[in-house]
């Protein structure tokens, strides 16, 4: 950009000025360049006021007293807890729209904070509140233990919601109310049961009438990731997988929640096939306790508690900061003499980095954070064994040969790495936990997918309809192989099919090396396959069904610790505060003169679409990606 000139010069070519004008002062050029320097010098400032502003705010409360910051707990209490948009699989990166809000609990957090209030004689039950949303059903099996566990204490567990399931989700959302006592919901709420649907669009159709050439290739037939591009009705494998998957989840609802009902598999199985129920309806079905409304279930409460049927009297104490209160206090009582255990979380697609810098959703499982992470703990001489949490669909097959080979070094170095999947651990999730010690599933983990897809979008026809003509000039028989604007020739074809094998191949020999089996054996349950983690665990892909509670169980075993409760789970690598966040995101809008609101709006409803555009730049990092989801 032009450099401003406040200096006005005459033309080379003029005549000279007459000797009766006098020259202008030169004051009026001084001050516009006296008052443009003020105003950037305030503008700077302002930005460093607003910097220094914004890090006292959140340093401020380090120097308040500890009192404030851990909240007491009084003699006897009620925790109450909301289940509300998902379940957090690990911290969520801080919003810059909000970098003040109150840090949601993961999974992990609730299950803990449950076991602990389990053994707290101070703690009399739980009111829960569902709102909107749906919920993994893997990560909800994994807290139904938790509540049935604190339910067999003798304490009570209530939830009450304005319905559950209008409009969708009601599947997971009554799987998570059926672990309660009592299941409340207000008299004109809906209860919605209507099993599983899966729903697959097929876009080859469009594409050919715009002229787009969706080429990708695969390994193996049950490798089904970009199907609904490249063709327009599901294949047969992939309708055979879909069918297991539906079969899975239908046979886990059947045995745990009539099991908690106290009904027949065959009568609840006769409640999906009506589906939608009246809160009446609901009621003398047995699905619900009360149709009733919310503050009744508080007077209950407070009468059973206190004595007096008045909510003011009773000590609702929010799950949240139970949480933060009893984790701090029995870090205290540890004095960090437990066995220390690594914790590496790997969430989201595998990317070699996460080069958006983390702030657009955490969807990011980056090899250049996580690789690091595992070989930090396996060299710490207090770190007793690791565990690696995944909830992954797969993704880049160099991103995920650097985590697995982290991993291979940790146990080297005679760091046992046991790994707990969560609601999926796919393909390249799969890839990272193939040389685990120890691996658990939930039952409808979806896992496997070893198998390999790759290829590109050949858009010339479209540009030819546009009017577009892409001129080129090349060096290279194969220079085009990744260009959009040509189809593969015979050549690149057969280049990138040769990629896909090496791929494919060196998978499978991974798997068989971790799982003790032979290639051939891997290979009949391998060809792109997704499994249930109860499928997975018949097959020998998956050692033991459990979530993390259970994985952390072992490595008590392992390690010669009473129980999990006496571990010291430390998260690696150490997650950053707000504060670093907070500066590290304003000194990059510093630079680029950005509006953080904005963006941050912008990125929270692009995130989906961004993480596939990440998907579809380079198809030979993500040939391993698989997008699966269960809700």
């Amino acid at each position: 950009m032009p450099q401003r000139k406040f200096r006005q010069h005459r033309p080379l070519y003029s005549n000279a000025l007459p000797e009766a004008v006098s020259k202008p002062k030169m004051k009026w050029k001084i001050l516009p360049i006296i008052w443009s320097g003020l105003k950037r010098t305030a503008m700077v400032l302002g930005f460093m006021l607003l910097i220094n502003i914004v890090v006292a705010l959140m340093i401020l409360p380090v120097f308040l007293p500890q009192q404030s910051a851990v909240p007491s707990l009084p003699d006897e209490m009620v925790l109450f807890m909301t289940f509300e948009d998902g379940l957090n699989e690990m911290p969520a990166p801080v919003s810059f729209a909000d970098p003040f809000a109150a840090e949601q609990p993961t999974v992990k957090d609730i299950i803990e904070g449950l076991d602990r209030a389990a053994a707290d004689d101070r703690v009399k039950g739980i009111i829960a509140r569902m709102y909107s949303g749906s919920f993994g059903l893997s990560q909800v099996t994994e807290i139904r233990a938790a509540l049935k566990r604190f339910r067999d204490t003798g304490k009570f567990a209530h939830i009450y919601s304005s319905s559950y399931g209008e409009g969708g989700g009601g599947l997971s959302r009554y799987y998570l109310a059926s672990a309660f006592e009592e299941i409340w919901m207000q008299p004109l709420g809906v209860v919605s049961v209507t099993g599983v649907g899966v729903e697959v669009p097929f876009f080859r159709d469009v594409l050919d009438k715009v002229g787009v050439d969706p080429q990708f290739f695969k390994r193996k037939d049950y490798k089904t990731a970009y199907e609904s591009l490249t063709d327009n009705s599901i294949s047969a494998e992939n309708k055979e997988t879909m069918q297991k998957i539906v079969w899975d989840i239908r046979n886990e609802m059947l045995m745990k929640i009539p099991e908690d009902r106290g009904m027949s598999a065959k009568a609840f199985e006769g409640l999906v096939n009506k589906g939608l129920f009246t809160a009446p309806e609901a009621e003398k079905a047995g699905l619900i306790t009360h149709a009733d409304y919310g503050d009744v279930l508080l007077d209950n409460i407070a009468e059973a508690v206190t004595g007096v049927r008045d909510p003011d009297e009773l000590e609702l104490i929010n799950m949240d900061g139970y949480i933060e209160a009893t984790r701090k206090k029995a870090l205290g009582l540890i004095g960090g003499g437990g066995k220390k255990v690594a914790l590496v979380y790997a969430v989201g697609a595998i990317m070699p980095s996460d080069e958006g810098g983390g702030f657009g959703g955490g969807g990011v499982a980056a090899a250049d954070e996580i690789a690091p992470a595992i070989l930090a703990a396996s060299k710490d001489e207090d770190v007793s064994a690791i565990v690696l949490r995944i909830d992954s669909p797969g993704g880049s097959p160099s991103a995920s040969e650097s985590i697995l080979r982290a991993v291979e070094k940790a146990q080297e170095r005679g760091k046992p790495v046991i790994v707990s999947m969560g609601a999926t651990a796919a393909s390249g999730g799969y890839w990272i936990a193939a040389y685990a010690d120890k691996i658990y599933a939930l039952p409808t983990t979806l896992t496997g997918s070893i198998g390999v897809v790759g290829g590109k979008f050949a858009l010339k026809e479209l540009f030819g309809k546009l009017g577009v003509n892409w001129e080129k000039v090349s060096w290279g028989k194969n220079s085009g192989i990744w260009s959009m604007n040509t189809p593969f020739n015979a050549s690149e074809a057969e280049r990138m099919n040769a990629m896909l094998d090496n791929i494919y191949d060196n998978f499978v020999a991974r798997v068989a090396k971790g799982r003790k089996m032979s290639v051939a054996d891997v290979d009949k349950i391998a060809g792109g396959r997704v499994w249930t983690g109860r499928r997975a665990l018949d097959v020998g892909l998956v050692d033991e069904l459990g979530g993390l509670e259970n994985a952390l169980d072992h490595v008590a075993s392992l390690t010669g610790a009473e129980s999990r409760a006496d571990l010291n789970v430390v998260v690696y690598p150490k997650p950053k505060t707000a504060l670093e966040q907070v500066i590290e995101f304003l000194e990059t809008q510093a630079s680029m003169g950005q509006s953080v609101a904005l963006q941050e709006r912008i990125l929270q409803a692009a995130g989906p679409m961004l993480e596939m555009l990440q998907v579809y730049e380079n198809s030979q990092n993500f040939s391993t990606y698989e997008t699966l989801r269960i809700q």
